[in-house]
């Protein structure tokens, strides 16, 4: 099988509009997990380097896996 790979989803200052801060840890994870689940290529959490997704024996994404700093969301 085949996967088409996108370009880095870039995560807003905010996923949820808060004015003047910083995203939460919880807010990078979700949208981490959010462009996992859709294939997609993230923007690690951990250092914004490239996050791909990890498939198991079907289609179904796992997790992902950084190639810079090798974190991974599982």
């Amino acid at each position: 099988m085949s996967v088409l790979m996108a370009d880095p989803i870039e995560l807003p200052a905010s996923l949820f509009g808060t004015v003047g801060g910083s995203p939460t840890l919880g807010d990078l994870v979700a949208g981490a997990w959010e462009g996992l689940a859709a294939h997609a290529e993230v923007a690690c959490p951990v250092c914004a380097g490239a996050m791909t997704p990890r498939y198991g024996a079907g289609s179904s994404v796992l997790g992902g896996r950084c190639g810079d700093c090798g974190s991974s969301l599982a």
